[in-house]
């Protein structure tokens, strides 16, 4: 498309961010979603959507790097707004939600020292709203992390769950093995992938909706669904490899904490990721 048809595309989603088309085709040029989209063909009816919602994107990324008031103000409102809803499942206090807000906009807004603000950085191939999430549980996450240091509990969150509903005959296996598991669980945890890692945080700490999800990366529904299942699914095996092999726990006794382990997996996953949030937010860029 050229660059006109862009730039019309751009001003119906958002007709009060208006700026030179000429500006806007010069940072598209430095850009490979840029010069994917200027020599894509004209979308069709179905396509067109789609292309002005990507457009539009990479127009407000343009003009908030280029000082642009008023995109801004529509940043704010279509990203930062939303985020009270989206981190709702992490109960912050509203200080520390207000917090994350101005950290969000910091990271992502103000330009460093002869460098472009990191809006301006993004890639385009996925949704904007993704960027934001991910930094937003990132810095969520690092003040709950530290008000728990502040407040002396560093290691009940580095356990692995064995507790559970008490069930008979398995006290004396959770006791034996509490400790076992805990390393083997949180080193399965470790070999995870960054995607899997951040699929598995966004969903679990985060809140974000397979929908949500599905629309960052830019997939399909089901695709999530089966990304989540496999990276479960690679977390039990590697724990039962970790204990069968390595600490020779007997056939019967893995079966019983195979499927304890199971029925509390997405709460130890969830306490480990809050405890180990190293979050690999330049991996998820790249998912974008």
């Amino acid at each position: 498309m050229d660059l006109d048809a862009l730039s019309s595309l751009a001003e119906e989603a958002l007709p009060t961010v208006r700026f030179a088309r000429a500006e806007f085709g010069a940072w598209l040029a430095r850009r490979e979603a840029g010069k994917e989209l200027l020599a894509a063909p004209a979308p069709s009816d179905v396509e067109r959507e789609a292309m002005r919602a990507r457009v539009a994107e990479l127009w407000l990324a343009c003009a908030i790097g280029s000082g642009d008031a008023v995109a801004v103000r529509v940043f704010e409102q279509r990203y930062i707004a939303p985020l009270d809803t989206t981190l709702a499942r992490m109960r912050l206090p509203a200080a520390e939600l207000d917090e994350v807000k101005q950290l969000v906009r910091a990271k992502l807004l103000v330009r460093e020292t002869n460098a472009a603000a990191r809006i301006e950085e993004y890639a385009g191939q996925g949704r904007m709203a993704g960027l934001v999430q991910v930094v937003a549980t990132r810095e969520a996450l690092t003040l709950i992390r530290r008000g728990r240091r502040d407040e002396g509990r560093p290691d009940e969150d580095n356990e692995m769950d064995l507790a559970g509903p008490m069930e008979p005959g398995l006290d004396a296996l959770k006791a034996k093995y509490r400790a076992a598991f805990r390393t083997a669980f949180a080193d399965a945890v470790a070999t995870l992938t960054p995607k899997e890692r951040n699929l598995l945080r966004m969903h679990l700490l985060g809140g974000v909706t397979l929908e949500q999800l599905a629309t960052v990366h830019g997939a399909h529904r089901a695709s999530i669904v089966r990304w989540l299942k496999d990276a479960r699914d690679a977390v039990l095996e590697r724990t039962r490899a970790a204990l069968g092999k390595t600490l020779g726990v007997r056939a019967d006794e893995l079966a019983s904490l195979h499927a304890l382990a199971e029925s509390r997996l997405d709460a130890s996953i969830e306490r480990l990721l809050m405890t180990n949030a190293d979050d690999e937010v330049e991996g998820a860029k790249q998912d974008q």
